[in-house]
């Protein structure tokens, strides 16, 4: 189904319209079909069961554990050993390419969110599987826009203002490492980050605490690449499964925040690298992918 054909309520619209100018973030309630959520993790299920017949764990995980427990079963004691992103189990997925990014829902609700522009998905998405205090799965306060940034200069292409959507495959909050944000953060525009532990970071991390909205299946959580977030430890006994994309906006559309005000770029490497930089940061990420494949 075309998202043209899709009846959304206006007052649902001007709702997420005005959180999003206002908060700099909003979440949308049960938009994503049942039916796709369950595909899916379905898919993610068979993922799992090859991995982990590859891996060999030490310990067992029946097959017959839902998504939520195998992986975590599978690495009781280890978690930190365990596969966080899974973007090349997914990144030819119908599932999560044809109907979960591009739901026809969703898309008609971008749509109407930015002028009636038909909705463009970046390119850049992910699949996260994060387990009890597992650290590579935990990130600092930052800004979506210092890692957008990064990643379209080492293309060699003009960096892009993207509005993010985060679907939980679990039921999420803070006890299981949801997303924190900060409420009206992105009115202060694009901030000074810099490396953290691996991360890109912002340099002045806010001292308030931030909003952890409890998200179920099916929910999806909008937000610009200018607001402030982070996200904490899974606590649980069990991996929180979620899925992250974007979606391409234009500087002139009233949900894309301005970048002006946030007292200068972000890393040094990446907002001001110049030509030779560029040139070895993008020699590093040859050679991860390289080492990565083997």
């Amino acid at each position: 189904m075309e998202s043209a054909e899709i009846a959304l309520d206006p007052a649902e619209i001007a709702r997420v319209r005005s959180e999003l100018r206002s908060r700099g973030f909003a979440v949308v309630r049960g938009l994503l079909p049942a039916a796709t959520i369950e595909r899916a993790k379905a898919h993610l299920e068979k993922a799992v069961g090859r991995h982990l017949e590859q891996a060999a764990p030490a310990a067992p995980a029946p097959a017959t554990l839902p998504l939520a427990r195998r992986l975590a079963a599978a690495y009781a004691g280890r978690e930190a050993e365990a596969p966080c992103s899974w973007v090349p189990q997914v990144r030819g997925s119908f599932v999560f390419q044809g109907l979960l990014f591009r739901d026809a829902s969703l898309c008609a609700l971008v749509e109407a969110l930015t002028g009636g522009r038909a909705a463009a998905v970046a390119s850049r998405f992910n699949c996260r599987a994060k387990l009890r205090d597992a650290p590579g799965a935990s990130f600092p306060w930052h800004q979506d826009h210092a890692f957008f940034r990064m990643q379209y200069i080492l293309k060699k292409e003009e960096p892009k203002r993207l509005l993010a959507a985060w679907a939980p495959l679990v039921a999420v909050g803070a006890h299981n490492g949801g997303v924190e944000l900060l409420p009206g953060s992105h009115a202060a525009g694009f901030g000074r980050h810099g490396r953290a532990g691996g991360f890109l970071a912002a340099v002045a991390p806010p001292a308030a605490r931030g909003v952890v909205p409890d998200l179920e299946p099916g929910d999806v959580l909008l937000f610009t690449d200018l607001t402030l977030h982070c996200s904490g430890p899974n606590t649980t006994d069990e991996a929180r499964w979620s899925a992250d994309w974007a979606y391409e906006l234009e500087d002139g559309d009233d949900v894309c925040p301005p970048l002006e005000g946030g007292g200068g770029g972000a890393d040094a490497d990446a907002d001001r690298a110049t030509p030779a930089e560029a040139a070895r940061m993008r020699m590093r990420l040859w050679w991860r992918r390289r080492l990565w494949w083997r």
